[in-house]
């Protein structure tokens, strides 16, 4: 069992992971150039968080928590909404847009499939909250199907984000949320 990040590591840590898969990809990321570039201590890093793929993972969850972190309305409109606009406002950005693209492409290497399919695990995970919470309230159809209703959201922005150096627009973001909450939402 790895022992608790303190949290002044973890601030240290996690947006040079972040930087280095933008720069790198899944498949070049290394612990050792990442302490380097970033003057962090590799055996620590190994330390709390054992290898490298446990330290990806944590990033992606953490960079999704603080995207959805603001996606708690009250509604599963506005829900969907603020997601949106969350998961818009990062991959507008370069590290965003890159950091997806990074873990989306299909390279070869088992141990970098598993760290990709680990990382959208833990991306979906965080996302699944909103169809969570809608759940709870009685807010949504009886069948929907929580992996089906999470990808309605994360997929046409991914999409844009990985096809298109264009910055994905208010109204596209919009769109994407309004159609979601009409296949979602309990009538």
């Amino acid at each position: 069992m790895q022992p608790s990040v303190p949290p002044d590591v973890r601030a240290r840590v996690m947006p040079a992971v972040i930087d280095e898969l933008a720069r790198w990809g899944v498949e070049r990321f290394s612990v050792e150039a990442m302490a380097e570039r970033h003057q962090l201590d590799a055996a620590t890093v190994y330390r709390y968080w054992g290898d490298r793929q446990r330290l990806i993972v944590d990033a992606a969850i953490a960079d999704v928590e603080t995207q959805t972190a603001r996606a708690d309305t009250g509604s599963l409109r506005g829900d969907l909404t603020a997601l949106a606009r969350a998961l818009t406002e990062r991959l507008n950005t370069d590290v965003g847009r890159t950091m997806v693209r990074a873990v989306a492409m299909d390279r070869p290497g088992h141990h970098d499939e598993e760290t990709r399919k680990m990382f959208w695990a833990a991306r979906f995970q965080g996302v699944r909250a909103v169809v969570d919470r809608a759940r709870q309230r009685g807010e949504l159809r009886e069948d929907v199907n929580t992996l089906a209703a999470v990808l309605m959201v994360l997929a046409p922005l991914n999409i844009r984000a990985l096809y298109s150096d264009e910055p994905i627009d208010e109204k596209y973001c919009a769109a994407v949320a309004d159609m979601a909450w009409h296949a979602l939402a309990r009538k």
